[in-house]
């Protein structure tokens, strides 16, 4: 039978975004492989598309498909690349509809049913452990012979789908042929950069199985730990150095050191037969699987970095993940595999349910103590299958229903994210994940580590690439469509001509003041979350620069201030029709309790001598679950001297700075982003604080 296989093209920018996919992996589908071995031995004749590696679209893999008769097409399937394993199937079915197609993976394997209900162009899904079940299907198929009855298969059969009963894990791994490399573009493969010394590594499966009990793992393996013989192992390592001219391999397994006598016969047995003196390994392992005897082993047979799964800096939320470790059990068993000589490569979650915002700092701050060589921070996703999933699921908290956005890397991508914890924001979060990635590598110390690791003027490009991935997401960054209209400077001043105007620097005659200014309006529009278009208030409009921004996002804006002369002009010189003026004072609001969704406060606050009562005025008028976003000066030295630098004085009116302002606000709302401007990590040369705030629901 002619079997293809197919990896979608879910791409390193689909998983990591455009900044950082330029450093993720790009590694070979091992599971297609196996798949293939075991299909290629029973003598069918297989071939494997691998979609990211060839650049291929689902267009391309149908082009390609057109050239040879394939009787099965396979296509596997992760929760996160579940969209375009679906759009394969479809643009499949849909040119070849005669062609028989087969899904399998983790997200098949965990929803049968809803996976095969939502998607008629699938004929089969093989659930679990795929290459027995793959196989007898495929025989079954071939010979025409009777399919509802093997076993981990799901069907459709009428409108019914039909789950059979699940199959035996493979007991003796060694059964499974060597993977079908030969199937694949082994030059195009690579591991993550801080992975791979050499960047041409290649990843060998070495077990299956995990007995431990972490809640955000779904164990599709099972709970028993199987081993690949070490003999095996040495000959698929010895196949990839010959064939392939590997320098580097990732032993993969969940936890390779889990077995005491297995690690050791390992690492002897690549020392005997001469592979520690051609590769270097890297490996994963549990903080509580390790000692001192076993990493000096390790060592010597070639192991030079090694991945703890540390997940968080508080001990209630290790307990509650069941991760069965301690904070003091990391500490010294990182500062053990260190004096070994061994480089530690560390795994974080930020956004565990029920997780506050200073246990997140806490991770940080627990990851910068730490101080591995390598520090990723994932955002807590809730796959299927897990008991995350369950938790989240009970507690309500899913952020979306999209597979697309179960991605741990969200905040450096498109679109949602899964989960947040209760009373965060995906904003947050999002901003969250790019902080903590920040303060543990813009760090003195490890400019200088990093700086001593050049050996080439690759790296030193890799590194510069890297440092401006880092450093401009401190830069404020704007959602797609955030840019304040630009009101020109001779309409500004014709529209405050003989008025009382508080915000002349916008038709500045100094072209950088005006720049500026306009620019710290962008970072506040950037807050808005642009769901909640219905009302909006402009708490103190000024000569309303930012009503026909907002006339443009929300259903009805009202702007609001002593003096509305000016910003009565524009309205009209715009045609604002949806845009409505009221001259009051702001600490007596002439509106009823929660008449707006948002509410803008630019540049308005610290002109309030009473301001608690100006605050008080704005959550009555503000809806359960609306938000207030402000902006003021921070009124520090830098703000101070730019102000005398420009010729302007301090008005006689700025009675707070923003701190104070965001001190008196968090009494009444909950904080849910707090940023500077221009350069965020810099507080010292910060002009502005602009923030969002949450009304809590009663």
């Amino acid at each position: 039978m002619r079997v293809l296989l197919i990896n979608p093209p879910y791409t390193t920018e689909d998983r990591y975004g455009k900044d950082l996919g330029r450093f993720g992996p790009l590694n070979e589908p091992l599971g297609l492989a196996y798949l293939a071995a075991k299909l290629e031995q029973e003598g069918h004749e297989v071939s494997i598309m691998d979609a990211p590696a060839l650049g291929l679209t689902s267009t391309g893999i149908c082009k390609l498909i057109e050239e040879k008769a394939y009787d099965l097409i396979g296509v596997t399937m992760l929760t996160p690349m579940y969209v375009r394993s679906i759009e394969v199937v479809k643009a499949i079915k849909h040119a070849f509809p005669e062609i028989t197609i087969v899904v399998g993976g983790p997200h098949p394997t965990i929803m049968p049913r809803d996976t095969l209900i939502e998607n008629r162009e699938i004929d089969f899904a093989v659930i679990g452990e795929g290459e027995v079940i793959f196989l007898n299907l495929v025989n079954a198929l071939d010979k025409g012979g009777n399919t509802e009855d093997i076993p981990g298969i799901a069907y459709r059969k009428h409108d019914t789908v039909v789950i059979n009963q699940p199959i035996e894990m493979i007991v003796n791994l060694d059964d499974l042929p060597i993977p079908a490399r030969h199937l694949l573009p082994m030059h195009a493969y690579h591991m993550t950069k801080s992975r791979s010394q050499s960047g041409h590594a290649f990843t060998v499966s070495v077990a299956r199985g995990c007995p431990f009990n972490c809640a955000f793992c779904c164990r599709i393996f099972g709970r028993r730990v199987r081993h690949h013989s070490v003999e095996r192992i040495i000959e698929e390592i010895g196949v990839l150095v010959n064939n392939y001219g590997a320098r580097e391999i990732n032993l993969e397994a969940d936890t390779l050191t889990i077995n005491k006598h297995f690690i050791t016969s390992l690492c002897d047995g690549i020392i005997r037969s001469g592979l520690s003196k051609k590769i270097t390994w890297t490996c994963e392992s549990r903080i509580d699987t390790i000692n001192e005897d076993t990493l000096k082993k390790m060592k010597e047979a070639g192991c030079w970095q090694i991945s703890y799964g540390v997940e968080t800096g508080s001990q209630r939320l290790l307990d509650l993940i069941h991760k069965d470790i301690s904070l003091e059990q990391i500490e010294k068993t990182f500062a053990l595999t260190k004096r070994i000589g061994i480089s530690i490569r560390a795994f974080f979650m930020l956004g565990i349910p029920t997780e506050t915002r200073q246990e997140s700092l806490k991770t940080i701050s627990f990851a910068k103590n730490l101080d591995a060589r390598w520090s990723q921070f994932t955002i807590c996703t809730p796959f299927p299958g897990t008991e995350l999933y369950d938790l989240v699921l009970k507690e309500g908290g899913l952020k979306s229903q999209s597979w697309a956005d179960y991605k741990t890397h969200g905040g450096w991508t498109e679109g949602s994210l899964a989960y947040v914890p209760k009373g965060r924001s995906i904003d947050e979060m999002k901003r969250l994940q790019k902080q903590a990635y920040r303060a543990v590598y813009l760090r003195p110390r490890v400019f200088v580590r990093f700086f001593r690791d050049i050996d080439s003027i690759k790296k030193i490009g890799e590194y510069a690439v890297g440092f401006w991935v880092l450093l401009k997401t401190a830069f404020p960054s704007r959602n797609k469509g955030s840019r304040v209209m630009r009101i020109g400077r001779d309409d500004l001043e014709r529209f405050a001509r003989d008025v009382y105007v508080d915000s002349p620097v916008y038709f500045s005659s100094n072209r950088l003041v005006r720049y500026i200014n306009w620019k710290k309006l962008d970072l506040a529009l950037s807050l808005l979350l642009l769901g909640k278009r219905h009302r909006v208030l402009d708490f103190g409009c000024g000569n309303g620069v930012m009503l026909p921004t907002l006339s443009g996002i929300f259903d009805t804006v009202v702007g609001i201030d002593l003096h509305t002369t000016a910003a009565s002009r524009m309205k009209h010189e715009y045609g604002l029709s949806n845009v409505f003026l009221v001259a009051a004072n702001g600490v007596k609001l002439p509106f009823k309790d929660g008449s707006f969704n948002t509410v803008l406060a630019a540049s308005t606050l610290e002109h309030f001598r009473d301001l608690d009562e100006a605050v008080s005025e704005i959550a009555r008028i503000t809806k359960q679950d609306g938000f207030l976003l402000f902006l003021s000066p921070t009124e520090n030295v830098f703000y101070r001297f730019g102000r005398w630098l420009f010729g302007y004085k301090k008005p006689g009116d700025h009675y707070y700075s923003a701190r104070e302002i965001e001190s008196v606000l968090k009494r009444h709302f909950a904080s849910e982003v707090e940023r500077r401007f221009p350069i965020g990590f810099l507080p010292l040369i910060s002009m502005y604080r602009v923030g969002r705030f949450r009304k809590a629901v009663d």
